[in-house]
């Protein structure tokens, strides 16, 4: 009774491992873990990471960015890509202009990095509109989202 538990489970964790080395069809969402050296993360463009960007923005203190949220990202692209330098966890620089809630468009700076998920599983993202960053949480001029 006991080995038919343990196979079950150990049946169970296989299932679930299997769900991230498997290709989906949706390639931008799927988990970029990858040992052979391949693109690790989804591109500047990519609509999740376009989602990923705007969601950083609305979910900042509302008086940070005066209440503004972002409404679209044109003008893309990517700026550097580095992978297996000083920290081997790959990270994709990208700037943009932001279309504001306010009519305005701003200068953007963001960066994807691998394995910085949800409990450190697939990509997170991290934003600064380099003009509004009146706080320089990102340092000055959005240092920490731009490549060294």
């Amino acid at each position: 009774m006991h080995f038919a538990r343990f196979a079950l489970l150990i049946l169970s964790a296989l299932a679930v491992c299997t769900a991230f080395v498997v290709p989906s069809v949706a390639d931008e969402n799927r988990a970029y873990w990858s040992l052979s050296g391949k693109k690790r993360l989804p591109d500047c463009t990519a609509s999740s990471v376009q989602s990923a960007v705007a969601g950083s923005v609305a979910r900042a203190k509302k008086d940070y960015y005066g209440g503004r949220t972002i409404l679209g990202i044109n003008e893309i692209r990517e700026v550097a890509y580095h992978v297996n330098g000083v920290s081997p966890l790959a990270r994709r620089y990208c700037t943009g202009e932001a279309s504001l809630s306010d009519g305005s468009l701003q200068h953007l700076h963001y960066l994807i990095e691998e394995n910085a998920g949800f409990v450190g599983v697939s990509w997170n993202v991290e934003t600064c509109l380099a003009p509004l960053d009146k706080w320089h949480v990102y340092g000055a001029h959005c240092s920490t989202a731009r490549p060294h």
